[in-house]
Order: C-alpha cells, then sequence, then structure tokens
C-alpha cells in the first residue's frame, strides 16, 4: 500500500474526553464542536441527508492495554451538556462497570460511508426473559420487543458483545461483520438460552462493596504475580505519569484488587519475598480491560526477580522519588547467554544499555536484572568510535544484565534503590554470570520487547513435541540434581522444513533453559584434509567452551548436523574415510564435553536420516525423534496460530491491519492444505494478505470496508483458498505435494454399480472411523481391472474430488532406481508422502508393470522381487495404521500381479471396468463426455448408441466425442469462409478474416455448435480399440477372478 493511502486511513483523527454513560443503552452523545466538526462533511445514515441536528458517524480508538484492538463505530447524537471536546459513550458497548476507573481519553475519526446492515445476529437471553419471548409469535416480534427495551432504533449500530438488556440478553455473534445495523426484513435473528453468569447475576462485579473497603491498611499481603503480556500506553495511566519515569517499575492491578489491598494509584508499594525487596508504583487498571482480579501484573523485569516463586508480599512504602541517592559508579555483569557471547553484538549491546539507563530516570538496585533488546541486523552498523548513528529497527534480540555493585560519593557497595544520572554517574562492565532465564510460561517477554513469536506448539495435538518436551523437562531435572547426566537427542525429518529448529527453540523458551544454537551448513565442512576437519572441530569448540559454564540450564542444538559428518560409505576413498572417522570421534566428544561442562547442557541435532550419523555419534545418542509433515489436526493448530492478529500484524510497518474474516474454517484450509509444511502455510497466509489487500484496494468502498471491520483489512476464506492453490502450483513439482484433481461423478457415465461399491469401501471409514477403532482392519485396498480405456484412471481421481482426498499417481518405471535398495526406498517415499498428505488416494496405474509375480523376472539383482516385497510390507501397514490413505490400483492383466496382492488386507476389492454392454450405458457416457458442449437441438444419443458397438471402451466415446466437436469446428470454419467471400463479394473488396471477426461478424458467426451430422461422421470413421476377442478374453479373466 502506498504511503499516501496508508495516511489516508487515519486522516483527520482527533483526541476527545471520554465519558461513559450507564443508561442501559447503546446510545452515545458528542459535544456541540465536534457534532459542529463532523457534521459539516457528515450525513445522516441511510438517507445521505445533511443534517446539523440529526446523527453523525465516528469510528471511536480507545487506547489499548493490547494492540491490535479494533475501532468502534458509533452513531451519536448532539448533547449540548457535554463540556468541549467531549464524547459520552455507552457502557454496553464498551463493558465498563459502575464505581470502576474507567478510560477518559480517545480517537474519533468521522466516517462519511454506509453502515452495513447485518445479514445475521445471535443473541444470548437469560432464562426467564427467554420463556416470555417464547410466547410472542414470530422472531420479529421478538426482536421488537427487544429493540423496545433496549432503546434501539434504526440509526443504532450493533456490535459483537453488546448488552442489550444489563443481566437478561447480550449480542453474542453478528455477521458478516462485527458491527453493523440491525434490519428487520433481512437480519437473520436467533436466539439461544443461556445461564451466563455475565447475564444472570450481578456477582460479576469485581468491585467490593463499600463496607469491605480497606483503604487505611498498611500491613503486608501476598498476591500472586503475573507477567504484562505489553507495555501499557501513557494513555492508558491515571495520574498520567511523566515522560522519564522509570515505566519497567509499574505495577498495575484490577481496582478491586488496588481496594482490598489498600493501595491508591500511582503510590509507590514495596514488593518482598524470600529476602528479595523492590520499590515500583502501583498503577490501577482503566476500564474497560480484560485483565483479572486478585493479581499483580508487573513487567518482565520485576518478574526475573520473583520468577522462582510467582507470588510476592506486597505493602505501601514511605519513601519517594527523591529519597533514593545517583550513584556515582556501577558495575553491571553480562548474564551468560549466545548473545551477550558475540562479539558482533557488543557495540549494539552497549549502545542500547546506554540508552535503556540514560532514556529514563532508572531506579535500580544491586541483583536487579536488566533487559536490553535490540535488531540483529543492524549491528555490523556499530563499532567503537561510532555512537552518532540513530538507526531505528525491529527489535529481534534480548540480553539481561545483573547490577553487581553500586558506590555512592560517600559510600561503597550500596544495597539499597538508587538512581542513575547520565552525567554523574560512571558504568563499568564485568565478565559473564550464569542466571536462569524467564520461562514463556511465566512471562511472554517476546510479545512485551516486541520480538519474533515462536510458534506455540499444543502438546495435545503435537505428539512428537509433547515426547521432546517432556525428555528436556527430565533432562534438565535430572542436571540440576546431579542424578545423571543430560539426554542427547536427536530430531529427524525427511522432508524440509517440517519445524525441528522452532521445536527446539520453543522448548528452551517454554521451559525457560538457554539455547545456544549453531547452524553446521554455516561450517566449512569440506573434509578432504585435515586441516579442514580441523577447522570444523575448533570451530564448534570456540563457540561453546567460553559459553557453556555461564548459561545453565541449557540446550546445545546443532542444526543440519548430517551436513559436517555421516556415516562411512562402502563406495568412501579411504582417506576421506579416516577423516570421515576421526570427525565423528571428536564430534561425540563435544557432546561429551557440552554434558559435564558446568552443570551439564543438553545435546539437541537435526537431520534427515538419524541412520545416516556415524556409529561414533549414535552412540551418544539416547533419543531419536521423527518430526513429520504436520497432520491435519497440527494444520489446523498452524493456521490458527498464523491468523491470530498478533500473527498476522508482527511485521506490518504501516497503519494497515489485517485480521481473519468471518467466514474463515481452518478445518477446510487445514484439509486443502495436505502436505504441505509450516513455512509452507506461512507463506500462504502471507499470499493471503497481500492478495486481500489487493482486494480491498481495488475496492470504491474500500475505506469503507475497513472502517467497518474496525480499522482492519479482512482476509477471507477465498484469499486463503487461492493462496493454498497457489502454493501447490509452485511447489507439487518440487516437493511432491500430492493434490485434490478436478473430476466429478458427472464427467463419468455408465458406471453406476461401481460407485456404489466404492462409496461402501471409501466413505464408511471416513465419515464412522470410531467403527475400526476396536482394532478390525478397514478396506483400503481397490482394484480396478479390465480392458484399457475403460476410465480407470479417471475414476480414481473422481473419487479423491467427491470425497476431497489428496490425489498421488505412481508410474512403474518411477520406482525404479539403479543403486542397490533405492527402489525399495522409492516405495516407502511413496507411502510416507501419502501418510503426510491424508487423507489421500494413491494411484498404482499399470500394477503389473510395478509389482509381477515373484520369480519370473529375469533381472539378476532381483529388484522386481524386492519392489514387490516392499509394496506388500507397506500395504499391510494401511489396513492397520494408514488412517485416511486409499490405495488404489489399476491394471489389464490381474492374472500376471503377484498373487499376495489379491489376498484380504492389501488389494481385496477386485472391482471389473468393462466396456459399456447396453445402449442406455452408452448414452450415459455420451452425455457425461459432451455436457460441455453446445449441441444442437437435432443431436439424439440414443439413436447414436443405437448405432455404436458394444466393444466401444470409455476412451473410444471420448474420441468420438473430440472428434465430433473437430468436425464441427471444421464445418464452422468452412462456413466463415463462404461468408468472408459473399462480404468481399457483396462490397467488391477485399478483407481478411481477422477484419470480418473484428468489424462485421456476430456473436453467433463464432459459435460452434455440434449436430447430429457431427456426430454420425465421427462414428463412422472410428475404429474400436478392443477387438470382439480382446474382450471376450477380458471377459473370462473376469470369470476367473469371480471364481476365486
Amino acid at each position: 500500500m502506498t504511503k499516501q493511502m496508508a495516511k489516508a486511513v487515519r486522516q483527520k483523527a482527533s483526541r476527545a474526553n471520554a465519558n461513559f454513560c450507564f443508561d442501559n443503552t447503546l446510545r452515545s452523545s458528542i459535544s456541540v464542536d465536534l457534532f459542529e466538526q463532523f457534521s459539516d462533511c457528515g450525513t445522516l445514515p441511510g438517507n445521505g441527508k445533511s443534517s446539523p441536528t440529526g446523527f453523525v458517524l465516528v469510528s471511536v480508538q480507545l487506547p489499548e492495554y493490547a494492540p491490535f484492538q479494533k475501532s468502534i463505530l458509533l452513531s451519536c447524537t448532539l448533547n449540548r451538556e457535554l463540556r468541549l471536546g467531549s464524547i459520552e459513550l455507552s457502557s454496553n458497548v464498551f463493558h465498563v462497570e459502575r464505581c470502576v476507573p474507567a478510560i477518559d481519553t480517545c480517537t474519533l475519526q468521522h466516517y462519511v460511508g454506509n453502515v452495513p446492515s447485518l445479514s445475521q445476529m445471535v443473541i444470548a437471553v437469560h432464562p426467564g426473559l427467554y420463556e416470555q419471548l417464547g410466547k410472542l409469535p414470530s422472531a420479529r416480534d421478538r426482536m421488537r420487543f427487544v429493540m423496545a427495551k433496549s432503546g434501539l432504533d434504526e440509526h443504532t449500530i450493533i456490535h459483537r458483545g453488546d448488552t442489550l438488556l444489563e443481566k437478561w440478553c447480550c449480542v453474542l455473534d453478528c455477521g458478516p461483520y462485527f458491527q453493523g445495523k440491525l434490519d428487520l426484513s433481512s437480519t437473520n435473528v436467533v436466539f439461544i438460552k443461556t445461564e451466563s453468569p455475565f447475564l444472570c447475576s450481578s456477582a460479576g462485579s469485581q468491585v467490593p462493596a463499600l463496607k469491605d473497603l480497606q483503604l487505611s491498611k498498611s500491613e503486608r499481603t501476598i498476591v500472586s504475580l503475573r507477567a504484562l503480556d505489553f507495555p501499557v500506553s501513557h494513555d492508558a495511566i491515571r495520574p498520567r505519569p511523566l515522560e522519564n519515569e522509570d515505566d519497567s517499575l509499574f505495577v498495575f492491578a484490577h481496582a478491586s484488587t488496588f481496594l482490598k489491598l489498600g493501595l491508591t494509584g500511582g503510590s509507590l508499594v514495596k514488593i518482598t519475598f524470600d529476602g528479595i525487596s523492590r520499590v515500583a508504583k502501583a498503577m490501577v487498571f482503566l476500564a474497560p480491560h480484560k485483565y483479572e482480579s486478585g493479581f499483580l501484573y508487573v513487567s518482565p523485569r520485576l518478574l526475573a526477580l520473583f520468577k522462582s516463586f510467582g507470588v510476592a508480599y506486597i505493602e505501601p512504602s514511605s519513601l519517594s522519588l527523591k529519597d533514593f541517592p545517583v550513584a556515582s559508579s556501577l558495575s553491571l555483569a553480562r548474564v551468560g547467554s549466545w548473545n551477550n557471547g558475540q562479539k558482533i553484538f557488543e557495540s549494539i549491546i552497549s549502545r542500547n544499555l546506554i540508552k535503556f539507563l540514560t532514556g529514563k530516570n532508572r531506579i535500580l538496585k544491586s541483583g536487579d536484572l536488566l533487559p536490553v533488546s535490540f535488531d540483529s541486523q543492524l549491528s555490523p552498523f556499530f563499532h567503537d568510535g561510532v555512537d552518532e548513528i540513530d538507526l531505528q529497527g525491529k527489535h529481534d534480540s534480548i540480553v539481561w544484565f545483573r547490577v553487581e555493585t553500586v558506590d555512592l560519593e560517600n559510600s561503597k557497595n550500596y544495597t539499597h534503590e538508587f538512581r542513575i544520572d547520565g552525567k554523574k554517574t560512571t558504568l563499568f562492565t564485568q565478565n559473564l554470570v550464569s542466571e536462569a532465564p524467564l520461562s514463556l510460561s511465566q512471562c511472554n517477554y517476546l510479545s512485551y520487547f516486541g520480538l519474533p513469536s515462536v510458534f506455540e506448539y499444543d502438546l495435545g495435538s503435537f505428539s512428537y513435541a509433547k515426547r521432546f518436551v517432556d525428555i528436556l523437562k527430565v533432562g534438565l531435572k535430572n542436571r540440576s540434581q546431579k542424578k545423571l547426566p543430560p539426554a542427547s537427542v536427536i530430531l529427524q525429518s525427511s522432508s524440509p522444513c517440517a519445524g525441528k529448529s522452532t521445536l527446539v527453540r520453543f522448548a528452551s523458551l517454554h521451559l525457560g533453559a538457554h539455547l545456544i544454537e549453531i547452524d553446521c551448513l554455516s561450517i566449512n565442512s569440506a573434509q578432504s584434509s585435515v586441516d579442514a576437519m580441523n577447522n570444523v572441530v575448533g570451530f564448534l569448540r570456540a563457540k561453546l567452551e567460553p559459553l557453556l559454564p555461564f548459561t545453565s540450564p541449557s540446550i546445545v542444538f546443532l542444526s543440519h548436523l548430517d551436513s559436517i559428518v555421516e556415516k562411512e560409505g562402502d563406495q568412501q576413498d579411504s582417506g576421506v574415510s579416516r577423516l570421515n572417522r576421526s570427525l565423528a570421534l571428536e564430534l561425540a566428544a563435544l557432546m561429551d564435553f557440552c554434558s559435564e561442562c558446568g552443570e551439564g547442557a543438553i545435546f539437541v541435532g537435526s537431520v534427515k536420516d538419524a541412520a545416516k550419523l556415524p556409529e561414533a555419534v549414535l552412540s551418544k545418542v539416547q533419543f531419536v525423534i521423527d518430526v513429520p509433515v504436520p497432520s491435519e489436526v497440527q494444520r489446523e493448530r498452524i493456521f490458527e496460530w498464523y491468523l491470530e492478529s498478533r500473527e498476522l500484524n508482527s511485521s506490518t510497518v504501516n497503519p494497515i491491519r489485517f485480521s481473519s474474516g468471518y467466514d474463515v474454517v481452518v478445518s477446510k484450509l487445514a484439509q486443502r492444505s495436505a502436505g504441505l509444511s509450516p513455512n509452507d502455510i506461512k507463506s500462504i497466509v502471507q499470499t493471503a494478505k497481500t492478495r486481500a489487500l489487493e482486494r480491498n484496494l481495488s475496492s470504491e468502498s474500500f475505506f469503507d470496508e475497513y472502517a467497518c471491520s474496525g480499522d482492519f483489512v479482512i482476509i477471507s476464506q477465498a484469499d486463503l483458498i487461492a493462496a493454498i492453490e497457489v502454493a501447490r502450483d509452485e511447489f507439487s513439482d518440487t516437493i511432491g505435494a500430492p493434490k485434490i484433481p478436478n473430476v466429478d461423478w458427472n464427467d463419468i457415465g455408465g458406471m453406476d454399480i461401481v460407485k456404489g461399491e466404492i462409496m461402501d469401501t471409501i466413505d464408511l471409514p471416513l465419515k464412522h472411523p470410531e467403527l475400526f477403532s476396536s482394532g478390525m482392519k478397514k478396506r483400503s485396498g481397490i482394484l480396478f481391472y479390465g480392458p484399457p480405456g475403460t476410465g480407470k484412471t479417471l475414476l480414481a481421481k473422481a473419487i479423491a474430488t467427491n470425497f476431497s482426498l489428496n490425489f498421488f499417481s505412481v508410474k512403474g518405471p518411477e520406482l525404479l532406481n539403479m543403486y542397490i535398495g533405492e527402489s525399495e526406498a522409492n516405495v516407502r517415499r511413496v507411502f510416507q508422502k501419502a501418510r503426510d498428505a491424508k487423507p489421500c488416494v494413491v494411484f498404482f496405474d499399470e500394477l503389473d508393470s510395478v509389482a509381477p509375480k515373484r520369480g519370473n523376472q529375469g533381472d539378476s539383482g532381483g529388484v522386481m522381487d524386492r519392489i514387490v516385497s516392499q509394496l506388500l510390507a507397506e500395504l499391510d501397514g494401511m489396513s492397520t495404521g494408514g488412517d485416511g490413505v486409499f490405495v488404489i490400483g489399476a491394471t489389464n492383466r490381474p492374472d500376471l500381479l503377484d498373487e499376495a496382492l489379491l489376498r484380504p488386507g492389501r488389494f481385496d476389492k477386485l472391482l471389473y471396468l468393462g466396456i459399456s454392454d447396453t445402449n442406455e450405458k452408452q448414452e450415459n457416457i455420451l452425455r457425461a463426455l459432451s455436457r460441455k458442449f453446445t449441441l444442437h437441438h437435432d443431436v439424439d444419443f440414443s439413436k447414436l448408441a443405437e448405432i455404436c458397438p458394444f466393444n466401444y471402451t470409455g476412451a473410444d466415446f471420448y474420441a468420438l466425442c473430440s472428434d465430433s466437436m473437430l468436425n464441427a469446428m471444421t464445418r464452422v470454419s468452412k462456413e466463415v469462409d463462404k461468408k468472408v467471400a459473399d462480404y468481399c463479394k457483396a462490397h467488391d473488396r477485399t478483407v481478411s478474416v481477422r477484419y470480418w471477426f473484428d468489424k462485421v461478424a456476430t456473436e453467433g458467426d463464432a459459435k460452434v455448435v455440434v449436430k447430429m451430422q457431427d456426430f454420425l461422421k465421427a462414428q463412422k470413421e472410428l475404429s474400436p480399440s478392443v477387438s470382439q476377442e480382446e474382450l471376450n478374453h477380458y471377459l473370462s479373466v473376469k470369470r476367473n477372478f469371480e471364481g476365486i
């Protein structure tokens, strides 16, 4: 989007004072000056007439406690009693309780578009009111009753979540937008009965009664600590802090918590526990907000001190800011971490540390942990002696420092709170110290500091992630208790970008462990000399040895480990083999060093195939975990993650914000994205964002839709589906991702009996998998056999389309490979891809060329016999653990297949696809093949079928229809030539056919209509592809197999 367009989204926005009205309606009003300002260019909603005394539409944005809040459209009346520059908001829209401190400022933007009517609305109703509404004759009457009681009219804008009648009913959902007007003639209103506390009881109010207030209370009170997910804007804090106040020491709580603790907003408090004591400034959350009562919400800096406890004592402090002395010198130690150990980051970290300390009036104490975030991509632009550069990047990394010693002018080793003065305080930094990091389960400091997020695995859906996290958790526990040495784990995945590195990062953040990650692809791994081997080992040791003693607990992660070391091969040169063996021994020694250095680190490596690692390395590994391509359920979780507002807008650098649409169904997205990796899904969402933005910018009503969507560009289901198709078209050839074909049952004629058999075989396990949960084996293999050209391949594609299955076609020669064992490996890969892409159909065309009878082949290596054996093993796996994978084979010669393929549990359903033996079936095929033709009224398929012999296959009928279309095109072409010649003769001039089509021809002149004569001519020239003798042979084969 252009900068001018982005700027226009927020043009003419103005600040206003905000008040809340508690009259139990959705009405809002504005002061005289704002009303006149907006009425100058405003319109009445619905009729477009200018009116100085009617309604004006405004878009309201309150200060945010969390980013990506939607703006609210309101229809406002004039209120002459309001002070200038003010708006009175409905408490039922913003969910503000009485007697609770509330936001007193907002941003207004005039809206001049049309407010859309809602197509549907769901209203949750208290049981008592629901019974009374049920007595009214119609839904319209019920809605009229609610409108009368809640003061709704044709100008009122309704929003999802609005309280219509306090304690009695609220808007549970609405669409297609989250806000719009109610139209009794078109809006479908549904009432549902609910026992929700916010409807039926006032007990949900978290403000205590007056008799429970303890404003004079001063003793210590224990309170649970929680982390703030985002920094709080100064606009949402009262009393408003000074710009240079140390906001990292602000603590927040619900108003009811303040009253129970006897605190006042803006007062200093003392937080203590187990000998740790800190001074903070208490602030109250202003309504509306979603924070819970009973907790004290603190910044990551404060929570880092109390992370081992989760609770603390809080009491009012008698100190004031001027009581804290200014330090003359301050010594900080670097907390050991990967970022703090990299020399390239030193300059930018030092610059951001000084900026952190001097940018605010920081109050520190010995033992404090100070977070410093920075943009690692900007690190090359900073070096010693260059401080004047002021580059603003997007921070992606964080380091911590610990306050060690503090000296005052007249006191050494001062141990209480102190202040920093950039002109008087001298800063020293010391070497590394060890400190356990915060875990994401305690504090999401990534979102607080605006760092890139890491996918949060749902351990209930990702079984391999749960196993990995459990292993690391036990390993870290054993390390701390010195019971056993830390474990070593290898993550393997044959598919690239399956999420191995993401899984390790998530686990380290989730468990609160330091992560030392080295990508082995960045190491020069040429193993042709001893020097090259020493360089690899030296590089790894140089990175690990200085850090491991100061990073506890820690995980050492070597990604792409197989790029620097591999298993010795029989064909390797003896010198290379010896060097490879030496490197493997050195790497095994390095793994031992990781587990023994300091308190020990857990070693994790990622590879494509763990079996290809040297024995010396594998002997040190306790666990090997497969990281597969995500299943359908896992893809749902990934789509849900990337479609959250936080992820959709994480890389947005302009005011345009994105949100997923009302119609988005992630289950359908997951079904259509089978076989794709998490990276592919992320790319799909990014492509959908681009499509949604382009679609909105091309619309004349862009600003209307943007405002009605709460100042968000809506990503629709169609945008995501289109992005998935683009991804499949781009990557299917390179990654082998199966696709859902587009062949409908209507494209197939004359196979009604076969269709019924297929429905029984495939439809049952798909719709009712619980029937097979007791251990009963399902039929997963179908064999189509019969003469060539009878539609075996077409029918397999129709199965995939009808049941929304991915389609994976395998040809026999694709499996053959000149190297020993590779042909069988290709069979395994085919079925692994099918399992990754399930629900999926694997179609083996010309199966007799892939799995002939064993023992009859002339190849000296027995390749075909091994392929058959591997295919049998994979088919056995399909009947037990291959849920959602169906195997279909097609052959003209079932008598040539290995008999073991046809036993129950493999290809146990044999379906003969013969030629059409009745005129009715032939007629159905002709209609199916020509349904996209433009037919003349003289075409009679029943007469055409009567003259067709009974040895026409489906392919012959396709040729008949294709030749008929060609005959029609030739006939029309001759007619055009004649018309052109007649035109030239009539006008005594020569024109080209192109000129005639451009200037003279009508629409009907270029229309190709297939006539009966075209079909008759094609039929007369067509020769059957299967003779009667061949047909008799196939019928005898059928009788033999049906007798088995």
